[in-house]
């Protein structure tokens, strides 16, 4: 597919020399079209990609992102070399504007995480009474409309341990996308499969406990619920974090 229409847009920006506009895969299924370009000047990639976001082309004909370089590489007979150019080692550090590299929307496999959530799901609604024997028990509950509401908390549970176990499989690449250090994107990545899988575990102990049995509840309350908070502030840091300059 050409895209001479783009490149002879980007040449009209005066900071950039050369060009070169590409289709890159993102996934097994997907692509993003990117802009390689060789800068004069203090212009950012930002701003060019900005140039480019004015009414002079259509949305689906704007790079995702704009790569700088110091040069295009070519071919012995001094054309430009596509299958020589730098793919993204990072892609949720490249520039390009907002929302850029961004795709978490991997269909494929995000069709595969769900599918698994199901499966995961049911293995934990065919074992809860198996390690929390009684605990689903609604034979006490007096009114019908109260014991669909309980019935309703047990699927949510079973259905967001399947997604937690889901995404501890297949989440961190996503992640990873985004740009942020290691370090944080393993935490990040945790504490979200956490905050998924704790409550089936979690109500099931809950339910068996006396409540009086306060050694249990603050147990209980230690195991889960703080370490629910932190779960919850690890993603705020994730969220805030700037993305190092790329």
């Amino acid at each position: 597919m050409s895209y001479s229409d783009v490149e002879a847009e980007l040449r009209r920006h005066p900071a950039v020399q050369e060009c070169v506009v590409a289709r890159i895969p993102t996934g097994p299924r997907t692509h993003m079209l990117v802009a390689y370009v060789v800068i004069i000047g203090q212009a950012s990639p930002a701003d060019i990609r900005a140039f480019l976001s004015t009414p002079r082309l259509r949305s689906n004909r704007v790079p995702r992102a704009v790569i700088p370089v110091d040069s295009l590489p070519c071919t012995r007979f001094g054309e430009v070399d596509r299958e020589g150019l730098p793919l993204p080692v990072q892609p949720g550090m490249m520039a390009g504007g907002k929302g850029a590299l961004a795709d978490l929307d991997d269909m494929p496999l995000g069709g595969l995480m769900l599918v698994l959530a199901g499966v995961v799901a049911l293995v934990a609604f065919l074992t809860t009474d198996v390690f929390w024997p009684g605990s689903t028990d609604l034979s006490v509950v007096p009114q019908t409309w109260f014991r669909r509401l309980f019935t309703g908390l047990y699927v949510a549970e079973f259905l967001s341990f399947g997604l937690g176990i889901s995404f501890l499989l297949f989440g961190r690449r996503r992640l990873t996308r985004l740009g942020r250090p290691s370090w944080l994107t393993t935490l990040a990545h945790l504490s979200i499969v956490w905050l998924l899988a704790a409550w089936w575990p979690q109500d099931n102990f809950y339910r068996l406990a006396a409540k009086t049995d306060w050694a249990r509840q603050a147990a209980l309350v230690y195991g889960f619920n703080i370490t629910l908070m932190i779960a919850a502030a690890v993603l705020v840091v994730f969220a805030v974090r700037e993305r190092p300059a790329g």
